[in-house]
């Protein structure tokens, strides 16, 4: 069965070509069928605009001749005309090449919502030369463009066919390239191991070892894990409908209320100057521009417990950090370093070791001097606890977007245990899995091994074949009746 390959060589275009042709200029009617306020017909091609032209006509003192001489996108009012005397008002948007979702010349324009009208028009412009659009061929040629990966080309239908704000929010998310950046990420560190594995091969009679097997070996191991764990999520998503989970944790008056309320902007958390003031996990939402809303959680300072109620804090914020998809341990700064940051930061790691984990150096602001004083006292920290700090003030705002950025970031490519897990389906989790599984392979292999030279070609081979499953969920690799399944589950007009 041939492949089809995003690259671009005449062999390969032919195989695309006998899937979706891309050429010509497609016609279909884009809003659901029925009355409604308003009827959308697209089209898309070489000749959209030169089409669109026989049933529209601009009006206005300053509306352009014809559609052709439009430059970029604009949206323009004027009549439609068709056969028979049929004038209505209508709205023209044009959207030039390649600054448009199939990368086409795009033209969308829009009625009053009759069937009839609608249909109509369809008609004239198949009749003067457009061809009726296949189910989901507008989607098909954004993702041959290259507009889109095959994961945001499935996201479509996914966010059009939710049946719960569940499924809309993890559609919408893989739509907007989370899906995309999860495999291109992982992608990236396979081939980064498979280029020193191949390097082995290539200077085997060199003596020259360039890494040391166990380094790659830990590298894949966590690369296969984390897929898995993507794969196993995604399956349990009709039950995970809850928010992922950032958990303050720190010493007692490190500042985590305080920075909980200065990263919301609420006063959920109670400030006080003294230690222990929260006694139980709050929480607050806190949104992201990528990762959107996630729940911040700040648990109680650990610490010796006095009395039962401490318990019961400490007990709980022990299970938030369990249940964890994010850990920030907040230390004081301008406390120093302390022997039981070290000691938190150690447990924290063994409570939730797959937990991604950032030190946060708060209270900068209390730290005399200039920045480079504060920059040395940040030093020291990252120093005692042998991890980099960023350095905040939830009172100056210090750090605050850095911290959002990164929050962003990671909880963007990781994929928690709540609500962020991606609702695949059943093709792309066949692929991570097999994916995972071969990256798993290739990590015994070369964690078994002395040399990465004695196992180098087995190695590359799962590598190659991790990769490859990979590339199946993007579109970079992907076969003819896949394609075929995918853009069936489309309605015409998308």
């Amino acid at each position: 069965m041939s492949r089809v390959r995003l690259a671009r060589s005449r062999r390969q275009r032919s195989i695309i070509l006998c899937v979706y042709p891309l050429d010509d200029t497609i016609v279909a009617i884009s809003t659901a069928a029925g009355p409604a306020g308003r009827a959308i017909v697209r089209l898309s091609g070489p000749e959209a605009t030169s089409l669109a032209g026989r049933v529209f006509a601009p009006v206005g003192a300053e509306a352009p001749a014809a559609l052709e001489h439009v430059p970029g996108f604009r949206a323009l009012d004027g009549i439609v005309r068709l056969s028979g005397g049929v004038e209505v008002p209508a709205r023209a948007y044009v959207f030039r090449a390649p600054r448009s979702y199939t990368r086409q010349d795009v033209i969308e324009l829009h009625v009053p919502g009759s069937p009839v009208l609608a249909g109509a028009m369809a008609e004239e412009l198949s009749a003067a030369g457009a061809r009726a659009a296949m189910a989901g061929e507008f989607t098909a040629r954004a993702f041959f463009s290259g507009r889109i990966d095959l994961s945001q080309a499935e996201a479509v239908a996914d966010v059009i066919d939710a049946a719960d704000a569940s499924h809309l929010r993890s559609a919408a998310a893989a739509l907007g390239g989370r899906i995309h950046r999860l495999c291109q990420a992982a992608a990236g560190e396979l081939a980064d191991v498979l280029a020193g594995v191949e390097a082995a091969i290539d200077l085997a009679d060199e003596a020259i070892e360039l890494d040391r097997p166990a380094n790659l070996a830990a590298r894949l191991d966590a690369q296969a894990r984390h897929l898995a764990d993507v794969a196993e999520q995604a399956a349990q998503m009709p039950e995970n409908a809850q928010r992922p989970r950032v958990v303050l944790a720190g010493r007692p008056n490190s500042g985590k209320s305080s920075l909980l309320n200065a990263l919301t902007g609420s006063d959920r958390a109670i400030v006080s100057a003294l230690a222990g003031t929260t006694r139980d996990v709050l929480s607050a939402p806190l949104t992201l521009e990528r990762a959107g809303t996630v729940l911040l959680q700040d648990a109680a300072g650990f610490a010796p417990a006095r009395d039962s109620l401490e318990a019961a804090a400490d007990s709980a914020a022990r299970q938030a950090v369990a249940a964890a998809d994010v850990l920030l341990l907040i230390g004081d700064l301008s406390a120093g370093p302390d022997q039981a940051d070290a000691a938190l930061l150690h447990e924290l790691r063994q409570a939730n070791p797959r937990c991604p984990l950032r030190v946060v150096a708060n209270k900068c602001d209390l730290v005399g001097g200039d920045a480079a004083r504060r920059s040395q006292a940040s030093d020291a920290l990252t120093g005692a606890l042998q991890a980099d700090a960023l350095r905040t003030s939830a009172l100056t705002g210090e750090g605050l977007d850095e911290l959002r950025a990164w929050l962003d970031e990671c909880l963007d490519v990781q994929a928690p245990r709540s609500g962020q897990a991606l609702a695949l389906h059943q093709r792309q989790r066949r692929c991570l899995v097999d994916a995972a599984q071969a990256a798993a392979r290739a990590a015994e292999l070369l964690a078994a091994a002395d040399a990465v030279a004695e196992v180098a070609e087995l190695a590359a081979v799962e590598l190659r074949c991790s990769l490859a499953q990979l590339g199946q969920i993007s579109g970079q690799i992907v076969t003819e009746d896949v394609l075929g399944r995918i853009f069936a589950r489309f309605c015409v007009g998308k």
